[in-house]
């Protein structure tokens, strides 16, 4: 499985970190990388209620499989190479 979640740096804490070894209770390695993000409107105001809800959503989602694309490696690559032209 793979994910990929957008937050602000001051959000990176060990809530976080517990959140994502459940999700992924079942692997054995983890690879995790992180590099700065575009905006993604997260730098509007948010209650920490809706920051919590925000995450919850995201992860219920993963977790029924919705909003997600998969594709194999092939597909992607052609989906790249077609961004490209």
């Amino acid at each position: 499985m793979e994910t990929t979640f957008t937050l602000r740096k001051e959000e990176l804490d060990t809530e976080f970190l517990e959140a994502i070894k459940r999700l992924f209770k079942n692997a054995r390695e983890l690879q995790i990388t992180v590099s700065s993000a575009t905006d993604f409107n997260l730098t509007q105001p948010e209650t920490p209620a809706e920051y919590t809800a925000r995450l919850e959503k995201a992860a219920q989602n993963l977790e029924a499989n919705r909003n997600r694309v998969v594709m194999t490696d092939e597909q992607f690559d052609d989906f790249s190479l077609n961004l490209l032209k």
